[in-house]
């Protein structure tokens, strides 16, 4: 009488039977989406928003604006400044949620771009958790690079951007992309599939 032998996933690789582990790795491609231009009114008009892991592991969200603008675009003369920022769902579900996190470039004192991550708090201003380095790759596009750590390291992350325009705390004054609610989603961790072999061992 032959009798079935089973072999769950990769346990038993060695030895006469045989074992069969399937990894299904996810390359973490950039997610891109553009925004029409002249929605919103004033120079913080997006028209394009991609969230990409680099080489070196740390995320990159880069915006980029219908026309070309300095650092000081940002800074108010009165009312709060203009922001502008990449939202982050790493635990919570949007639209029904407010993001975990945001990632924004704002201007310090003497004009100058300043990059932070910010956590969402319940009933609370959002917390300073860690910094994200900013740069410009053209006159109209603004790059945030920042850790996967300080987010938690998630396996996925649902995102979308921001502006908001200097001075004006109205809803009309802020632009995003995609529109809500919708959002992009950028797979970050590789899932692991195991499949069942099974052989025949002779009585």
């Amino acid at each position: 009488m032959r009798r079935p032998l089973v072999i769950l996933g990769c346990a038993a690789a060695a030895g006469a039977g045989a074992t069969v582990a399937a990894l299904a790795a996810t390359t973490p491609r950039p997610v891109v989406t553009a925004d029409p231009k002249g929605d919103v009114r004033g120079s913080l008009d997006l028209t394009r928003f991609s969230l990409a892991r680099g080489s070196d592991g740390r995320l990159r969200a880069s915006l980029t604006l219908a026309v070309a603008w300095k650092d000081d675009a940002l800074s108010a003369d009165s009312g709060p400044p203009g922001s502008v920022c990449a939202k982050l769902w790493t635990v919570s579900v949007p639209p029904d949620a407010p993001p975990d996190y945001l990632v924004c470039a704002t201007t310090d004192d003497k004009g100058h771009l300043r990059g932070s991550v910010l956590r969402e708090r319940a009933n609370k201003l959002p917390e300073r958790v860690g910094a994200a380095v900013v740069s410009r790759p053209s006159t109209r596009t603004v790059s945030l690079r920042f850790s996967q750590s300080v987010i938690g390291r998630p396996a996925t992350v649902q995102a979308a951007a921001e502006t908001t325009r200097p001075g004006c705390p109205r809803s009309s004054c802020i632009d995003t992309a995609p529109d809500a609610p919708a959002t992009l989603t950028l797979t970050l961790r590789a899932t692991t599939t195991t499949t069942t072999t099974t052989t025949t061992t002779a009585p």
